[in-house]
């Protein structure tokens, strides 16, 4: 159902002689294509001869040879074998611009801000479905150090290299003054660190406790909104169903023809949950939370609205419901695959049955 999008690959009259492949898109394709691609950098890939940038974000520059090593490898791995899907965003004569993903459905420029290879581009996102979601991955890799946010302590640490060997220095002299003080305070004390040590075990034990608790209330709630939210998809898709039935009866006039229609574009859909509790995701694992993130950033609180005027074109309108309804299939079938990773790590609420 879904609509194979600019998934075709040309040979031009110059390109014929020297067997470098090309995408082409025709007139009537929409903006979507599939693509066998590799990483060329960490924003970048090479479909045949054609780059493809990575909308949404931006590579990091000046940094050292194996660091753009290790996020070319990063890419790499995350694009496997497979081919990936895409949206072109821009295109001129030195590439196209497209938001992709993989054959797990990982957005590829949020998989890279997740992991501090790349940082936001901003101009890009602002204002649209993905910006918040983009901006929050890039604050979580470097609240977590991770890629580039790592780099930078690591040149920082080592700036003061010279300053942390001297006062290291300084600290084992103390270290071993006090030593010989220390360890007479422990011989007599012993008894009451031994009574600290279990005070301390037990508080470990009861946030340990604290912690899983939180996670079972804010997955419960997340898996609740998910739910709600899959059940407003199918009654979407029931009667966009509908209209494209009456789309496509050459025997009957569409409704839209008599005083025009309006088409929504995407389901309307909750993510107050999952906007409150974005700093809470880590608790859920790195898959888990990470599915979570691809889902909500294709919902929009407030959805949009296309008009169909009466004298729109019968095509043009059938083709602007038929990418809603595949669009609302689409999140069906991951709401679908959401509900049952909850299912299998225990999260899931349990509906009594009647």
């Amino acid at each position: 159902m879904i609509l194979m999008i600019a998934n075709v690959v040309a040979i031009s009259t110059g390109a014929a002689q020297s067997g470098a492949p090309s995408l082409k898109t025709s007139e009537s394709s929409s903006r979507f294509f599939d693509a066998q691609a590799r990483a060329v950098d960490g924003g970048t890939l090479m479909a045949g001869k054609i780059p493809i940038k990575l909308w949404g974000i931006q590579p990091i520059e000046g940094m050292p040879a194996q660091f753009s090593v290790n996020v070319r490898a990063a890419l790499d791995a995350a694009l496997g074998y497979n081919k990936v899907r895409c949206e072109m965003k821009s295109r001129d004569v030195s590439g196209v611009v497209a938001q992709c993903t993989n054959s797990f459905d990982q957005d590829l420029g949020l998989y890279m801000l997740q992991r501090g290879f790349a940082v936001v581009d901003r101009a890009a996102v602002f204002g649209g479905a993905f910006e918040e979601s983009y901006i929050q991955a890039e604050k979580d890799a470097q609240k977590q150090e991770l890629g580039v946010w790592w780099q930078e302590g690591g040149r920082s640490s080592e700036n003061d290299g010279s300053f942390m060997m001297i006062a290291g220095g300084i600290l084992i002299l103390c270290l071993l003054g006090a030593f010989s003080v220390l360890t007479l305070i422990i011989m007599k004390g012993f008894q009451k660190v031994a009574d600290v040590q279990v005070q301390s075990m037990n508080m470990m034990a009861r946030e340990r406790a604290l912690r899983d608790k939180e996670r079972e209330i804010f997955a419960t709630m997340l898996d609740s909104e998910i739910k709600a939210n899959k059940s407003k998809v199918e009654a979407y898709l029931v009667v966009y169903d509908e209209m494209l039935k009456d789309l496509k009866d050459p025997d009957k006039k569409p409704k839209y023809k008599k005083a025009g229609d309006i088409v929504q574009v995407q389901p309307a859909m909750e993510r107050s949950v999952f906007d409150r509790n974005t700093d809470k995701l880590d608790i859920l694992g790195d898959q888990l939370s990470s599915e979570v993130i691809h889902f909500y950033a294709r919902i929009k609180s407030t959805p949009d609205y296309i008009n169909l005027d009466p004298e729109m074109p019968i095509e043009e309108a059938r083709e602007i419901v038929q990418t809603a309804y595949n669009r609302a299939q689409r999140m069906d079938e991951i709401s679908d695959r959401l509900i049952d990773l909850f299912e299998r790590g225990g999260y899931a609420i349990e509906e009594d049955s009647e």
